[in-house]
This record gives C-alpha cells, sequence and structure tokens, in this order.
C-alpha cells in the first residue's frame, strides 16, 4: 500500500478519538413548564442541578456540553455512569416529593458506551447521538441505557432490567439493543405518576367502599367532601408557606449581599480617604523641599553676586593704589625753592593710603569651564505597581572637577548624596547614596556628559531601577 503524500500537499492531523460512556438527561415537559411559569421552572432546574454537579463529582463524571434542559455528562467507567444516572433518579424523586404536583420535574436519562471525536473540551460522535436518542425511549424518572453499558454491567450492579428490544433511532444506522432500569438497589425506579396498588389491596379497598357504602352513603359522602376540601386547603396552604419561606430566604440572601456591598464601599472610601490623605502629605512635603531647594539656590546665587562685587572692589582698589605710587615721584621733581616757598604748615599733605593686600589673580584653568552651580532634577521609576518616572529637585555644585549634592527624600527623611568627576573632555560619573521608602540603603550610579552649560546623565540604581537628571548652570 503506498503511504506517500503528494509533494505540495498538507498531511491533514488525524482526529483524537477514545471509548467513553456518555450519560444524557434531559427535563420530560419542560416547554409546558417555561410556558407557565418561567422564573421558577428555571429555580426548579437550578435546585435539581445541584444535585447533578454533586453526585458526577462524586462518581468522576464530568459536564462537557449543555443546552438549554440538557446535560450530557462523560465518565471514565459505564458501572460509576449507571451508578450515578440511578442515585440522581432517586435524590430527584425525594425532592420532588416536597414539591407541589404542578412544580415537579422529572428526567429522562440514557447511558451509552461508544467511540467518540474529542474536539477540545467537548465531545462528537455516534457515542454521543446514541445516548442522546435511548434517553427519549426512557421514561419520566428513568433510565435507559444501550446493550453496549448493559454487557459491561450485569452481574457487578443490584438492579434488574427489562429489554426494550432492537430500537431504530433517527440518524442512527444500525438498531440498537436498549434496556430500561426496573430497579435500583432493590428499590422500584417509578414514573412520576402514582404508583399502581397492589390488586388485594384494590379489592379489599373496594369492599370496605361497598360496606360503607351500604351502611350510611348520605353520611360518607359528607365525610369525603369534608375530608377532600381540608386536604386541599392543607396543600394551599403549605404551598403558601413554603413560597413565604423561599421569600424569606430570598430577602435574607438579598439583605446579606447589600450589607457586604455596604462594608466593601465604606472600605473603598476608607482606603480612597487615606491614599488623599497620604498624596496631600506628599504634595505638601515635595512643595516645603522645593521651597527650601529654591531659597537654597537663592541663596547661591546672592553669594555669587557678592563674591563677584568684592572681586571688582578689590580690582577698583588696586588701581587705585598703583595710581598712588605713581603720583608720588612727580611732586620730589619741582626745585627746592619751589618746594619752600609755601608755608608748610599751609600745604596740606596728601594722604597716601596704606597698601592693601591683594590676593593673587587666579589662574585660569580648563578646569574653570565647569564650575558653578547647575539646578535641575533628578528622576527615578517608579515600583511596577506604580508606573512612571518620580522626579524632584537637585543642586549640583561643582568646584573645579568635583561635582557634589545632597538631598532629604520625604520618606525617609535622611540625606542623600551624589558624588562624581567631570573629565577634561565633559564625562561626568557619579555615584548615588540614598534612601529606599522603606528607610533602606540604596546605591546607584550615573554617566553622562558636560556640554554647554548643562549636565546629562541616566543610570540605574542597584535594584535595577532606572534614574537620570539634567541640569543647567545659573547665571
Amino acid at each position: 500500500m503506498n503511504n506517500d503524500v503528494p509533494m505540495g500537499e498538507p498531511r491533514q492531523p488525524s482526529l483524537e478519538r477514545r471509548l467513553a460512556t456518555i450519560m444524557m438527561a434531559d427535563v420530560a415537559g419542560y416547554s409546558r413548564m417555561m410556558g407557565e411559569n418561567e422564573e421558577r421552572t428555571v429555580q426548579i432546574l437550578r435546585g435539581h442541578r445541584e444535585i447533578f454537579d454533586a453526585l458526577l463529582a462524586q462518581h468522576r463524571g464530568r459536564i462537557f456540553n449543555t443546552a438549554g434542559d440538557a446535560i450530557l455528562a462523560e465518565f471514565p467507567s459505564a458501572v460509576e455512569a449507571v451508578r450515578c444516572a440511578t442515585e440522581i433518579q432517586a435524590a430527584v424523586r425525594t425532592r420532588n416529593e416536597h414539591l407541589p404536583e404542578d412544580q415537579r420535574m422529572w428526567f429522562r436519562i440514557g447511558v451509552n458506551l461508544g467511540d467518540v471525536i474529542v474536539q477540545g473540551e467537548d465531545l462528537l460522535g455516534d457515542g454521543v447521538n446514541v445516548a442522546a436518542r435511548i434517553q427519549t425511549v426512557a421514561e419520566p424518572g428513568g433510565v435507559c441505557i444501550s446493550g453496549s453499558v448493559y454487557d459491561q454491567i450485569q452481574n457487578k450492579l443490584s438492579l434488574q432490567f427489562r429489554l426494550l428490544g432492537e430500537r431504530s433511532f433517527k440518524n442512527i444506522a444500525q438498531p440498537i439493543r436498549t434496556f430500561s432500569i426496573a430497579e435500583a438497589d432493590g428499590t422500584v425506579m417509578p414514573s412520576p405518576t402514582a404508583p399502581a396498588r397492589p390488586k388485594r389491596q384494590v379489592v379489599v379497598g373496594m369492599a370496605a367502599v361497598a360496606v360503607l357504602l351500604v351502611a350510611a352513603v348520605g353520611g360518607l359522602w359528607i365525610f369525603r367532601e369534608y375530608d377532600t376540601r381540608r386536604t386541599q386547603e392543607l396543600q394551599r396552604v403549605l404551598a403558601v408557606e413554603r413560597r413565604a419561606a423561599e421569600e424569606q430566604r430570598r430577602l435574607e440572601a438579598v439583605e446579606a449581599d447589600r450589607q457586604a456591598a455596604e462594608v466593601r464601599r465604606k472600605a473603598a472610601e476608607e482606603q480612597l480617604a487615606a491614599e488623599a490623605e497620604r498624596r496631600a502629605k506628599m504634595e505638601a512635603e515635595a512643595r516645603q523641599r522645593q521651597a527650601q531647594l529654591n531659597a537654597e539656590a537663592q541663596a547661591a546665587r546672592e553669594a555669587l553676586a557678592r563674591a563677584e562685587a568684592e572681586k571688582k572692589r578689590l580690582d577698583q582698589e588696586l588701581k587705585r593704589t598703583a595710581t598712588g605710587k605713581l603720583a608720588a615721584p612727580q611732586a620730589s621733581d619741582k626745585p627746592l625753592g619751589e618746594q619752600t616757598a609755601r608755608p608748610k604748615a599751609a600745604e596740606p599733605q596728601p594722604s597716601i593710603p596704606a597698601p592693601i593686600a591683594v590676593p593673587p589673580a587666579k589662574e585660569h584653568t580648563e578646569t574653570d569651564r565647569f564650575e558653578g552651580v547647575y539646578e535641575g532634577r533628578l528622576c527615578s521609576e517608579r515600583p511596577a505597581k506604580m508606573p512612571g518616572m518620580r522626579c524632584w529637585p537637585v543642586i549640583l555644585k561643582v568646584d573645579g572637577r568635583n561635582v557634589l549634592a545632597s538631598w532629604t527624600p520625604v520618606a525617609t527623611k535622611k540625606q542623600a548624596t551624589a558624588r562624581g568627576t567631570i573629565a577634561a573632555d565633559g564625562a561626568v560619573r557619579v555615584t548615588l547614596n540614598s534612601w529606599t521608602p522603606n528607610g533602606d540603603p540604596i546605591d546607584g550610579s550615573m554617566t553622562g556628559k558636560w556640554e554647554k552649560n548643562v549636565i546629562s546623565l541616566s543610570g540605574k540604581w542597584n535594584n535595577g531601577m532606572i534614574v537620570s537628571g539634567t541640569w543647567k548652570r545659573g547665571p
């Protein structure tokens, strides 16, 4: 056999198949019940679904598809599937006994063992279709199984089965051997209608009725009418009480939800208020720190201005001193007679100021172009839960080629510093020593350059977060 695939044609992936036991459950008369009262029907179905979910989990079954009132479940074992189906019907029958006759909901269940196609969480194929078809022949409250399931579970469960024969179903190619379960662990699985009394009880009852009719036809009739009315009234009162109890439980659940929502709302409001207070405090501290930095910058600028003024004053004093020294020799060059012609007492002597010690002029070097006070901001990356950058003002002071800065983080109130150097080509390196908001020390480093009175730096803290800054030299 030639298994080669022609060139250029992709090989189609094979479908995943497996053998599975499928249980199909469907509500008998669901459309009629929905037409009578939709909300009540949905609530009753929801209560029955709780029985399904609990028993499916107990028998290792899983629901792989639902459609309105229909439930499709998969089991790894045919024995577990049939056990689960019979226990579901028994539990539903017990729950229905507490409901009025017109509110009782009955299920038809079909179980089949067959090959299925796996499609994600869903199952497809004849194995599923057969289970769906055989449940249609089950009595309300009963269970039907296929011959493949019967072959697996016979002599393994305390059940009695009734052969329904070879059944042909729509869209199923071959007839299916079908069985109905008559008993579960010795308990008869009745249909929702009241079971017929044994013949002996019927005969005895008829005889008793005949005797009573002969004895007192009129009195018995009145008693039966009274008993019927009393029973109907009692049923009506019980139904009203049940509805009142259900309404009370619903109101209690609504009230509990409302109280829980109120608690969550108050907690959210308190959290928002605390966050707003914290943010306002941080903004106030930031404004205070900014004002302090502005004041320090202003003081630095004023100090530079005073230094410039003092330098100019010293230059002027130096010039005046040099001028006085030149004028003294010129006065001594006059003739002696002219010098003595004037009375000595009347001739004022020029006051020559004492020499002022003038510091030697500073030798200008290559580093002078870096010196000064640089104003700007330092920006650090926020943690992952607070994206973005956080910036605060920092003043750099450059003396020669040394760079120095200090600031106080708002969260810790501890002094942080930045120290570094500027190379002759303008390359800048700075080491950071600061504090985390929790008060733990943290270090970092930045590199950059000086260009046209502007210093631009970037780098990282030792925890990997980015840090950067830009500073411009003041006047």
